[in-house]
């Protein structure tokens, strides 16, 4: 067995397991385990049960700030928005290669969504952020049970490639660099955030979302070839939502729920880990087919409906997130721009 086929084998197996658990029990936004677990099973290897309790302490903190926020701080707005300045700003600036992975993720999503579920009554946002507490520990049992019973090991040594060095990591920018990249990130993230609330726009949560989350890497999302690369991760992934939605419409059978999303777990494993320039693509593929697996069987077309609103979100969330950085970076270094576009005329002449 090849160490690809390890990896898919987990991915596979896990996944399906993860799912049948989860929506058998089905306990409040269960379908958001399946997500989790996802999420630390595309990792080759397991992160660690150090590295797990600290996720899940930010992302305690983060839930908590975002439960204070709601109860106390969305009807003063002039307190409100001057808070989240601050808390987005220790964010973005302290989301360094040092930092657990997606700590920057899970303390976004904590500060966003319990505060605008708060707008819908107060008791939502407690049942929200208590269910994703819950759900992200059950996906990380999930990730480290199967990264257990189906190691690397498994894998025939022959098959193996030599353990290749560690690339070395990305110099960190210089304390400066970073407070006036994490301002950057900030000032797009809290328009973002501003816009929503004031309009009251819960039902589009997951764009505000999305902006905040792409705003934390200014250098690397402001592009329109990332958010083309979104747009085809959700394509992917709606696409297969909405044949699975057809056919459980058919056969609404806990079973065939099972047998389904094993087989759409094997496709999207194969080409996450065959190494093809679209595995990143099917990497948020899969998770756009794990939301809309959960909130899309609800009632007749909710697929095909969710599907097109998500591409539109996330449509709107790079556009408003390209343009925001774009426009932030002219107007804190509208010197250096000039500068630059003076030195590119002179050595063009």
């Amino acid at each position: 067995m090849s160490l690809q086929t390890v990896h898919i084998l987990r991915m596979t197996v896990g996944l399906t397991t993860a799912v049948a658990f989860s929506y058998g029990m089905a306990w409040p936004l269960s379908f958001i385990a399946p997500l989790f677990a996802a999420i630390f099973l595309v990792f080759p290897a397991w992160i660690g049960w150090r590295m797990a309790v600290q996720l899940l302490l930010r992302l305690s903190i983060s839930l908590l700030i975002g439960l204070v926020i709601s109860e106390f701080f969305l009807d003063f707005p002039l307190l409100c928005v001057p808070l989240y300045g601050l808390l987005f700003f220790y964010i973005y600036y302290n989301d360094t290669p040092s930092a657990p992975p997606m700590a920057a993720l899970f303390m976004t999503i904590g500060i966003t969504i319990v505060p605008m579920m708060g707008l819908s009554g107060a008791i939502l946002s407690h049942v929200i952020a208590m269910a994703l507490l819950f759900n992200m520990g059950v996906g990380l049992i999930f990730a480290w049970l199967f990264h257990t019973v189906v190691p690397n090991r498994l894998a025939n040594q022959n098959d193996q490639a030599p353990p290749a060095k560690k690339p070395a990591p990305p110099p960190e920018p210089s304390k400066e660099e970073r407070a006036r990249l994490a301002l950057v990130s900030t000032l797009v993230a809290l328009t973002a955030v501003t816009l929503f609330f004031s309009l009251n726009l819960v039902s589009y949560a997951f764009a505000m979302i999305q902006i905040c989350l792409m705003a934390g890497a200014p250098n690397a999302n402001a592009s329109f070839q990332v958010m083309k690369g979104n747009a085809i991760a959700c394509l992917i992934g709606g696409v297969a939502i909405i044949i699975v939605y057809n056919l459980l419409v058919a056969v609404p059978t806990y079973l065939f729920l099972v047998a389904i999303t094993l087989y759409f777990s094997l496709l999207f494993s194969r080409q996450i880990y065959g190494g093809g320039p679209k595995a990143k693509a099917y990497i948020s593929g899969l998770t756009t087919f794990l939301v809309l697996l959960g909130t899309s069987t609800m009632a007749e077309n909710a697929a095909s409906t969710n599907f097109y609103l998500r591409i539109a979100q996330i449509l709107f969330a790079g556009l408003f997130t390209v343009a925001g950085l774009v426009i932030v970076e002219h107007l804190l270094r509208p010197g250096k721009r000039r500068k630059r576009r003076a030195l590119t005329h002179y050595v063009t002449r």
